[in-house]
């Protein structure tokens, strides 16, 4: 329908059609109509002003079908929709497609590098944010029809092997224990601080120890191999089991390791691009202010965190071929991912204008009933047993009219994934904000599960409605919703292709957050005045259903875009 009106103004003025798209918007408040036109781009044109342009182009312009009549507000001329016609061909739309509604057709390739946990390292918090975001990102653009590769850049080469080593060495190499495994780095590292203090120095020195088993695994010691593989399988089993709990997966677990066979052809590259600069022994380059001197090769020829992702880079580009590479990863490392960026562009690499950066910000004050006084070290899967206890703690208290039979632990466990989720999304990603378990579980706020609570209400009202003999039509008839709730409600559920592609564009999820909340608040205020058990008329009551089953379809993708499981029943 906007693409129709475009067409007749284009007509009308001869404006460009991309001025016309760029202009053409939604009013502000839809009792002044549903889509306005500012006629200040045709006053020196038409050589009037923008109210006697916009009182001329109202005389002459041909209104298209769905469009019936257009007024002057000032400098704009606005134009309302035929709202039954609207609401007829969105729910249409919906009950026609389904799950594929607001699906996109792109076919390019993005990749997306997020969570990327350190091996035998607590996976503690500060991981939390990429993973959901970038999940997040991952199921939106595949929606709109990408080829996604997800990667996980585990952290699986570093000096922290030394240390886990280190603890293995001196407090007994433990079974194939993810907990146990971190406790031996945990136990290796508070002994280590304390000889840097002149304590327990009668114990072996945990330094040396690391030092020198890095330095065996560096130069290819069979037995310092076989123990780091050891330790990254430990370490991969625990965080296969965590992501397959947290709904999410990978197409890719390549770590820091993987990408050293590439790392004499990448020197290689530097070298002969004639761009590398001597400082101090050290290879890199100065990139100017603000950037600074970006070193690529240590004074021995080692690479650097800069060197790997330059490698990585190249990997990506020469396998995926991608039209982006987002990388999810926060906000303290914007300085590296700008000199990444800068380095690719001064080798006349293609990926300097595919690499993206997404920086968030630092989440304090998560904790949990068992772990108060240092929440980083806290394991990633204690927090969502965490989450879990809370959400059924939430659930029982908060919601008195359950169904019989409901499932509460599976109830408990989607909600508390859903809480954590929405909670770490509806902001900005680089806005820091303090977490609190109340706000995030709380079913009448805006939060996770308000709109979990919306699909399943939903779901209990269609359910109810059959068993009277409503069914569902394959469109609602918009001749028997004349109530502003139910243009509120479709003029929402009509928003929801043009949300994703906002989304996609900024790469802000919490603008799908946003709009989740206004569906579920049009919902809600439609339930009283549009009610369709009880009511006498059967074509008014099959109407709403339909605007309501719409509602719910739309409602559940864009839950399940956030990462968020909607639920039938709870």
């Amino acid at each position: 329908m906007r693409d129709a009106l475009i067409a007749s103004l284009h007509a009308a003025t001869k404006l460009p059609l991309e001025v016309l798209e760029k202009n053409v918007a939604p009013t502000k408040d839809t009792k002044h109509g549903d889509l306005a036109f500012p006629c200040f781009l045709l006053a020196k044109e038409w050589g009037a002003s923008p109210v006697e342009c916009a009182q001329k182009l109202a005389a002459m312009i041909a209104l298209p079908p769905g469009i019936t009549r257009a007024e002057c507000a000032g400098p704009y001329l606005n134009f309302f929709f035929d709202r039954s016609q609207v609401i007829s061909q969105v729910t249409h739309e919906v009950l026609s497609k389904g799950e594929a509604f607001g699906k996109g057709s792109n076919d390019s390739t993005i990749v997306i590098d997020f969570s990327a946990p350190n091996i035998a390292k607590p996976f503690h918090i500060g991981h939390l944010r990429t993973t959901i975001i970038g999940f997040c990102l991952g199921n939106l653009l595949r929606h709109l029809g990408h080829r996604v590769v997800g990667v996980n850049h585990l952290g699986d080469w570093g000096t922290q092997f030394g240390f886990v080593f280190a603890g293995c060495q001196l407090f007994g190499k433990p079974g194939d224990d993810m907990n146990e495994l971190v406790q031996r780095y945990v136990q290796a590292n508070v002994l280590r601080k304390a000889q840097d203090k002149g304590e327990q120095l009668e114990k072996a020195n945990v330094n040396e120890i690391a030092r020198d088993y890095f330095r065996k695994l560096e130069a290819g010691d069979p037995e310092a191999k076989e123990f780091w593989q050891w330790s990254l399988d430990v370490s991969l089993r625990y965080y296969h089991k965590t992501y397959d709990r947290m709904g999410i997966h990978f197409d890719a677990y390549t770590g820091e390791s993987f990408y050293f066979q590439f790392f004499d052809e990448t020197v290689a590259m530097l070298r002969e691009s004639g761009i590398l600069e001597d400082s101090r022994g050290a290879l890199g380059i100065d990139l100017g202010e603000p950037l600074g001197f970006a070193r690529l090769l240590t004074e021995d020829g080692r690479t650097l965190y800069l060197t790997r992702d330059v490698i990585t880079a190249e990997y990506r580009e020469k396998t995926y071929h991608p039209e982006r590479m987002i990388y999810v990863v926060g906000a303290p490392q914007t300085l590296h991912f700008r000199q990444l960026k800068e380095i690719m562009r001064r080798l006349k690499h293609p990926a300097a204008e595919k690499i993206i950066h997404i920086p968030f910000g630092h989440v304090p004050g998560i904790s949990t009933r068992n772990l108060l006084s240092n929440p980083e070290d806290l394991l990633l899967d204690g927090l969502l047993d965490e989450a879990h206890e809370r959400a059924r703690d939430a659930y029982q208290s908060e919601v008195s009219k359950r169904p019989e039979g409901v499932n509460v632990e599976e109830v408990a466990e989607a909600v508390g994934l859903g809480a954590l989720y929405f909670n770490y999304l509806c902001r900005t990603n680089n806005k820091e904000f303090h977490f609190s378990w109340d706000e995030a579980l709380n079913f009448k706020g805006d939060t996770g599960p308000y709109l979990m609570y919306a699909v399943a209400r939903l779901h209990s009202m269609e359910e109810k409605a059959k068993a009277e003999g409503i069914t569902v039509s394959e469109r609602a008839d918009g001749s028997k919703l004349p109530e502003p709730e139910a243009w509120e409600i479709a003029s929402t559920i009509r928003r929801f292709p043009d949300v994703l592609i906002k989304t996609a564009q900024d790469l802000e999820p919490c603008t799908i957050c946003t709009y989740s909340l206004d569906l579920a608040k049009a919902i809600s205020r439609a339930y009283v005045k549009l009610r369709v058990l009880g009511e006498a008329d059967k074509d008014v009551a099959a109407a709403r259903l339909a605007l309501y089953v719409s509602a719910r379809i739309v409602l559940s993708l864009a839950l399940q875009v956030l990462g968020i499981r909607p639920l039938t029943r709870m």
